[in-house]
């Protein structure tokens, strides 16, 4: 996911589509709306629809066909965001056409299991499919709570213990691999290599992966309590939450200290700010190369990618470009943000994998290009990227605070030749084994390569 964050249209789009509804329902009092009594009714309206020329929203189909009530004003704000801004593939549907999809979607998997004469859990259901039917993997729709959930983990601070782990879905078990110093969980007495079974007596497999996670956090300063499985028993620990800073940048220093390595977790609020410390670090140790771990990165925000790529090259160099509807392209270029012109002058490898997208594609990418212009040596190593080159952004409805997150763009690297649905093929194809990191391995030959060369 590649994402800038929408506020400030938001008041402005909120007046020009109250004022469009108003004048709307005024024109259209006399259009067919009404409450049907019965799921079947409503289909009944389906099977026997017709396009309406004067309908320019989906929400008015809705409305003719008998849906619950729900607000049409939230609806019809989102709906124009996705109208002026959409950008995906075959772009948006007809009207008529996106109607009735998301009409037999929320019969389908919504009108039995919500409480229809709930207003905001109708809208919610309702939005949900109007998003789901557009067939775009990226777009999302999410109520207040799941907004302020989602932008909590973006910014890479939240309440919790101060865990990484690895889920595995063969055995569907979550193994804490990273205790964070001086955390709720060092504190709790949880060990690297300890296997999460249940969160306050829920099991892993009950939950599932997301929804454990998700129960692992929650308010600072509340208690979580965890069974663990170590060895072959089962212990349980209690863990009082606090403000987490996520890892989202973890380097090393080889022992003779002349190979970095960084590993980009993801491009997060915070994750500027440790790569910097992290780079800082390795100069200081007067490192001769860096590998740069990015497999597995799922991306993120705009700019932390920038920022990051921008400290490592020259100002003025062009990091990415993108281009919304109807618009002219933008160019993102390098800045160091006030900081003395930052160059990391050394030999780089950049290990990738099918698993890093988006962001974590355009770092990769960028480094590619760099070295095709010969402004740096680099080297990519592993398999090829996962193919996503388009760009979403994030807009509040002003009133709750839920969002609509959509595809808006497509973005290119440097070179300008963008790769959605084809990826970021590396220079050494390596696959990895079963018991043996073989890309690591390779990407510490090759930067060895590099620094004897340089």
């Amino acid at each position: 996911m590649i994402k800038h964050i929408q506020r400030g249209v938001g008041r402005l789009l909120l007046l020009i589509l109250t004022l469009t509804i108003l004048l709307s329902s005024l024109a259209s009092c006399g259009l067919f709306s009404y409450v049907a009594e019965s799921k079947e009714e409503i289909q009944e309206n389906l099977d026997g629809a017709s396009h309406i020329s004067s309908y320019g929203y989906v929400s008015d189909y809705l409305r003719r066909w008998g849906m619950p009530t729900f607000d049409r004003m939230k609806f019809q704000y989102f709906e124009e965001c996705f109208i002026q801004l959409f950008n995906y593939e075959s772009g948006m549907p007809s009207t008529f056409d996106h109607a009735k999809m998301t009409a037999e979607l929320f019969l389908k998997e919504c009108y039995d299991e919500i409480d229809t004469a709930d207003k905001t859990a109708v809208t919610d259901a309702l939005l949900n499919c109007y998003v789901v039917s557009l067939g775009d993997p990226y777009s999302a729709y999410r109520p207040p709570v799941e907004a302020e959930d989602f932008m909590t983990d973006m910014s890479g601070k939240f309440g919790g213990i101060g865990v990484m782990v690895e889920y595995n879905d063969q055995d569907e078990s979550i193994m804490i691999n990273t205790v964070y110093p001086d955390s709720p969980a060092e504190k709790a007495g949880i060990k690297v290599g300890d296997y999460i079974h249940a969160v306050d007596g829920k099991t892993v497999e009950e939950l599932g992966y997301t929804n454990a996670v998700n129960y692992v956090r929650g308010e600072i300063g509340t208690d979580v309590e965890l069974t663990m499985l170590r060895g072959e028993e089962l212990i349980t620990v209690v863990a009082t939450r606090a403000e987490v800073e996520e890892l989202n940048v973890v380097y090393e220093i080889s022992e003779d200290k002349t190979v970095g390595y960084v590993q980009i977790v993801a491009f997060k609020g915070n994750t500027f700010d440790q790569f910097k410390e992290a780079i800082d670090s390795l100069e200081a140790a007067g490192v001769k190369g860096v590998i740069f771990d990015l497999r597995g990165n799922p991306g993120g925000y705009v700019d932390s990618v920038v920022s990051v790529i921008s400290y490592l090259i020259p100002d003025g160099k062009t990091v990415m470009s993108y281009q919304y509807k109807f618009e002219d392209a933008v160019e993102l270029v390098s800045d160091d943000d006030g900081d003395k012109d930052h160059v990391l002058d050394l030999p780089f490898v950049v290990l990738c994998n099918q698993y890093t997208a988006s962001a974590g594609e355009i770092f990769t990418a960028a480094m590619r290009d760099y070295r095709n212009a010969g402004d740096l040596k680099a080297t990519i190593v592993g398999t090829t990227t996962y193919k996503k080159g388009i760009m979403q952004n994030t807009y509040y409805y002003p009133l709750d605070q839920s969002t609509v997150t959509l595809t808006v763009a497509y973005y290119n690297p440097p070179c300008g030749v963008n790769y959605h649905g084809i990826g970021v093929t590396p220079d050494i194809y390596v696959e990895n084994t079963a018991t043996e990191d073989l890309q690591f391995n390779t990407a510490l030959e090759e930067m060895n390569k590099l620094i004897n060369d340089n």
